[in-house]
């Protein structure tokens, strides 16, 4: 309702291409999804994936997509407890202003040999090693030391903690530019549980 979209009214483009799926019958289920406009025939189709008698515990790396973090939680919290060991806790290194309502992960990780883990940073290293959503089994775990192991790569990697940076920017009033003031920072190994996450995380990743 603004005077200058009224005065100039913006040129709206449609994209009808779609480049990610090149399954017809897909393309046309999530089309049908997306309109609200889905046929019993199709339903049907979807009907075919649903397992109701699956069970992630027996089946290793698959993961439970849901709607809430509290849910997330308790099958995580469940999934951990049920798995044998020590249970380590390793605590985040929180320096000078850094809020914990904006804490990238959990400043109390709880990990055990054998959990199931997800990385929530790209590896910065020259190895790349992980990225944002890849998955792994904490092979073994210390105060000191996490090593995470890829089965289907046959690969065990040592994981660094990543520090991330609370900044607040300003625009300097001589030259214009943006300046970066760092508040505070916090340092955490950039792991989380994963035996579910929400759909919103997942459809970060």
């Amino acid at each position: 309702h603004s005077h200058v979209v009224q005065q100039s009214p913006p040129l709206y483009l449609e994209l009808s291409k779609i480049f990610r799926q090149s399954d017809d019958i897909f393309i046309d289920l999530l089309d049908s999804l997306r309109n609200n406009t889905i046929s019993e025939k199709q339903r049907d189709e979807l009907n075919k994936y649903v397992q109701p008698n699956f069970d992630s515990k027996k089946n290793e790396g698959y993961i439970m997509l849901t709607t809430h973090n509290h849910k997330v939680d308790a099958i995580n919290k469940e999934a951990l407890s049920d798995l044998a060991g020590t249970e380590i806790t390793l605590r985040a290194d929180v320096v000078d202003d850094f809020p914990d309502k904006i804490y990238p992960i959990e400043a109390d990780l709880k990990l055990k040999k054998g959990a199931q883990v997800m990385f929530v940073k790209n590896d910065s290293s020259a190895d790349k090693n992980f990225f944002n959503g890849k998955m792994g089994i904490i092979k073994s775990v210390s105060k000191n030391e996490v090593l995470v192991e890829f089965p289907e790569e046959k690969k065990v990697i040592e994981v660094e903690r990543f520090e991330w940076k609370n900044i607040r920017y300003s625009v300097n009033a001589t030259t214009k530019e943006i300046e970066e003031e760092v508040l505070g920072t916090f340092t955490q190994f950039p792991l989380k549980l994963a035996w579910a996450i929400t759909v919103h995380k997942s459809q970060g990743l």
